[in-house]
């Protein structure tokens, strides 16, 4: 708990006082570290665990793996991946390697994702291909987001999610003609693109907000409060991404954008 809201200091006194400590307490504590940035941390709790004689699982090196990529340590998180399952013997699952390809992704290690994949002993999920598509988006590999993309809509065709985000590949590379085929293609299919939406509570009552939608009762002071707020942005040195080619009204300021 202490954890997700942002305070290790506590979350680490809580696991201190505990008498007793299994593999769980030591995954959650492991996992809270490196979910927070903290790898070194996250490295020296997993040899304490160790230590303690505790025999690592599957969930203790999703969270290290996780550390890892989000580090941008590659080679560790590769070192640990193979400590897993060569010295270990612990089998990797769907998990470990969404998480092996999220880490050579966001290095923009695009052809050893794709290698991750082709090695795996079993089918991928969307959830897969769903990563190497997110990091072709990333590092605007058009080729590789077309393999992923294939493989996506064969599994879950239905969902908006990879259109948009194949689009947006296309889009970065200037393939004007290959968004229309797309665009196309979701006609066709009969899918339609789901809004982002989230939710705020203000003194216990749930707002709900819709990407450019403006029938919020108090629509006109909150993106008057926004463009302000985007204003003061610019003035510390915030350069903005000028387009987004699937949501031409984005944030609602498409006008000031413009300008």
């Amino acid at each position: 708990m202490y954890s997700k809201c942002g305070n290790l200091d506590l979350a680490c006194r809580v696991f201190d006082t505990m008498e007793e400590k299994n593999e769980v307490s030591w995954n959650s504590i492991i996992a809270a570290y490196g979910n927070h940035g903290c790898l070194k941390d996250s490295l020296n709790l997993f040899h304490g665990m160790l230590g303690d004689g505790i025999q690592p699982d599957h969930v203790t090196f999703l969270a290290i793996i996780s550390a890892c990529g989000h580090a941008g340590q590659v080679d560790e998180g590769i070192h640990y991946f193979r400590c897993m399952t060569e010295e270990l013997g612990i089998m990797a699952r769907m998990e470990h390697y969404a998480c092996m390809v999220d880490l050579f992704g966001r290095a923009g290690r695009l052809n050893e994702a794709f290698g991750m994949i082709n090695s795996m002993p079993f089918s991928p999920d969307a959830g897969v291909w769903g990563t190497l598509l997110g990091a072709c988006r990333l590092h605007g590999n058009v080729e590789l987001a077309e393999v992923a993309s294939r493989n996506l809509f064969d599994l879950d065709p239905q969902n908006s999610g990879y259109y948009v985000l194949l689009s947006n590949v296309h889009a970065n590379a200037g393939q004007w003609e290959s968004v229309l085929k797309i665009r196309s293609l979701m006609k066709e299919r009969g899918v339609q693109k789901v809004p982002g939406y989230s939710w705020i509570d203000v003194n216990n009552t749930t707002h709900m907000f819709v990407a450019a939608d403006r029938s919020h009762p108090q629509s006109s002071q909150i993106y008057l409060l926004l463009k302000n707020l985007f204003l003061e942005l610019r003035k510390e040195g915030y350069v903005p991404q000028l387009y987004l080619p699937m949501h031409p009204q984005t944030m609602g300021l498409q006008s000031s954008e413009k300008g």
